[in-house]
């Protein structure tokens, strides 16, 4: 039986996986270069037009909040990379099993982690949690081989007629 729509499927999620784990390791590493010292002045300075009656004390809090913001998105940031490529990883051990079509039901399993791992909105989630289905539901034919018209045309052609 083939597992073509499985395969494409756990494919073009991959694909939408590798691109959006690319975008968020590009966010994460332009936010963590950002010059701390110049957002804080840049923020100290739009504060202090909005309210000029603001006190060293009201600043240093605005100060730390910037860190601790900063800190918060590179960590978070960094966590969300490293899901995305386990996901990535995962998806394409999904693939190459469903592929060879020997264990779809593991391969079902690892779709349905995969998805879990990269969102749960997202369209590759989507897709993985379909590819998922379709390799639960679908069901490899069971050969009989007492069945007269099994490989029927693989017989052995020096028999007589």
């Amino acid at each position: 039986m083939s597992r073509a729509g499985e395969v494409a499927l756990g494919i073009i999620g991959t694909i939408l996986n590798v691109i959006f784990l690319i975008v968020v390791t590009i966010a994460v590493i332009g936010l963590s270069s950002i010059n701390e010292t110049e957002l804080k002045q840049i923020v100290e300075e739009e504060m202090m037009l909005q309210n000029p009656n603001l006190t060293t004390e009201d600043l240093a809090m605005i100060n730390d909040g910037i860190n601790m913001s900063a800190d918060v998105v590179g960590v978070v940031g960094w966590v969300l990379v490293i899901t995305l490529l386990i996901s990535v990883i995962l998806s394409i051990v999904a693939v190459v099993k469903v592929s060879k079509n020997k264990s779809p039901k593991t391969a079902g399993i690892l779709f349905i982690v995969s998805g879990l791992l990269s969102g749960i909105l997202l369209l590759a989630p989507i897709l993985f949690y379909i590819a998922a289905i379709m390799c639960f539901v679908r069901k490899t034919p069971k050969l009989d081989v007492e069945d007269p018209f099994y490989n029927n045309e693989f017989q052995d052609t020096k028999q007589p007629y």
